[in-house]
């Protein structure tokens, strides 16, 4: 079976794809944990059907449609998430992890490749 690549910035544009109803497509990823200050890490976690998202507000996700003035003020701080480079995704479950891109391994059954 052959090895398929997509690069990490194709990845990113994937994950900001919208549906007919301007909800994002879900996607299967794998990647690698890492906890600076707890010094832990190093788990190799995959997910399937999650989807790009900001958070929760008044109970409700919040996904990133591009039509709010400002669809990171959903947690009433901002993340910083291009200086971090991390994106939050929600899991089948409704629990929202962050995820720091560099760390992607694999996207849609593909390899991530810088």
């Amino acid at each position: 079976m052959k090895t398929t690549y997509i690069q990490l910035s194709t990845v990113l544009d994937e994950m900001n794809r919208l549906d007919a109803n301007n909800l994002p497509i879900p996607f299967q990823m794998k990647f690698v944990t890492a906890d600076r200050i707890r010094r832990t890490g190093g788990e190799i976690i995959e997910v399937a059907g999650a989807r790009k998202c900001v958070g929760f507000r008044s109970g409700k996700i919040v996904f990133d449609t591009r039509e709010s003035s400002s669809p990171n003020q959903a947690n009433g701080k901002d993340p910083h998430h291009w200086a971090n480079a991390t994106r939050n995704i929600i899991l089948q479950n409704r629990r929202i992890r962050t995820v720091h891109i560099r760390l992607i391994i694999e996207f849609n059954n593909q390899k991530v490749c810088f």
